[in-house]
């Protein structure tokens, strides 16, 4: 663990530990193993080994590699915060939520990794840790930035999301990268690039699973303040799970709708949180 090179595959290999760790307690199987303590225990060596080879206090960001101190990369840096490398809205998490907004452009964020491109498969990222680091105001300004540029372009469908761009808004994304300089190689239907989908879902609406199929789940909007109404759902093998609010002057209204039998936890602003079970049940919230 203590030879990592590249700051983005040592983000990607702790993200994998921790899902693996958390994956085991989901198989009877793997219960009598060691598999959580051996993939726990390498998760807290790669997270020590992250912070001490990559992380630079000066420039309160991560580089790309430990000699290398000209490069801090999009990737890198929203992984850590949308991963938990660093603890989620603590000081690491706001410092490297201050730098990637400050490579923001009118239309998208500048990649350093990957100059004049514009990439919404790791602004995606970024999006997710713009609200790991409680900062939803930035995670909102960038969907609406970066998708709402190309939702808005007569140039493009006007309906999907776009691989990449480039910085002065043609489509040549990657061109002198291994797409041959041919503007045709540019998918305009990525699934990769639509990280807004389920950050909507997960973070401003707040519904996500936490369990298999749903036999357990959470409903904990990031914020009421930004956004006045706001409706997502989702179907398991389980059924449907939906989830909505609105904000009417002084009070919010909170709507969810869960198969029976499942239970999830309810966390939302101005209220003590709660276990309850799973149907249909609305919820007003009074605010200042």
């Amino acid at each position: 663990m203590a030879n990592t090179q590249a700051s983005s595959a040592s983000m990607l290999l702790y993200r994998t530990l921790r899902t693996g760790a958390a994956l085991t307690s989901w198989a009877p199987e793997l219960l009598k193993t060691n598999i959580t303590a051996e993939y726990t225990e390498k998760a807290d060596q790669l997270q020590i080994a992250i912070m001490g080879q990559f992380w630079n206090e000066t420039r309160g960001a991560f580089k790309d590699s430990p000699s290398n101190i000209s490069l801090y990369p999009q990737d890198a840096n929203s992984m850590a915060i949308a991963f938990s490398v660093v603890p989620p809205k603590g000081n690491y998490a706001k410092r490297v939520s201050d730098y990637l907004a400050n490579n923001w452009t009118p239309i998208g964020p500048i990649c350093p990794e990957l100059p004049k491109n514009v990439s919404p498969f790791i602004s995606s990222i970024e999006v997710e840790g713009h609200f790991q680091a409680g900062r939803p105001d930035r995670a909102l300004e960038l969907m609406r930035t970066l998708w709402g540029w190309y939702l808005g372009n007569p140039n493009g469908t006007e309906s999907t999301v776009i691989e990449g761009y480039l910085l002065d808004g043609t489509f040549g994304y990657r061109g002198d990268r291994g797409y041959r300089n041919d503007p045709s190689y540019t998918s305009h239907a990525h699934g990769w690039s639509s990280g807004p989908t389920s950050a909507l879902t997960e973070y401003i609406v707040g519904l996500s699973v936490t369990k298999p199929g749903g036999e357990e789940w959470e409903l904990t909007p990031a914020t009421f303040t930004h956004l006045s109404t706001a409706e997502a759902g989702f179907t398991t093998s389980l059924g449907k799970f939906s989830a909505k609010f609105k904000v009417e002057k002084k009070k919010v209204t909170v709507v969810w709708d869960t198969p029976h039998g499942t239970k999830g936890w309810i966390a939302l602003p101005g209220k003590k949180a709660e276990w309850v079970k799973g149907g249909k049940r609305t919820i007003v919230i009074r605010i200042d």
